[in-house]
């Protein structure tokens, strides 16, 4: 089975369990963008299934405007543009 990309909103408490984890992990970025391989854990939060550029857009939009900070280790990042890139499927 392959990594999907999921977009859904987490609730808190049991948003994922243990067993769920354990079965196929699941890792959260950021824009509330989820990857698994985990299809029930998704259809049970209602999650929506999204292609990996329409995720990344998501991700994108969630960090737009947001700069590291200027005492950053690498301080060729310092002020620059935060970038995340999602994992490939």
């Amino acid at each position: 089975m392959a990594l999907k990309y999921y977009h859904t909103t987490n609730t808190g408490k049991g948003f994922i369990t243990h067993a769920e984890n354990e079965s196929a992990h699941i890792s959260g970025h950021p824009g509330e963008v989820w990857t698994t391989e985990n299809t029930a854990w998704a259809a049970r939060v209602g999650a929506t299934e999204k292609t990996q550029a329409e995720a990344q857009a998501l991700v994108d939009a969630a960090l737009d405007g947001q700069v590291y900070p200027d005492d950053h280790q690498d301080e060729a990042l310092r002020g620059q543009q935060v970038t995340y890139t999602l994992p490939e499927a």
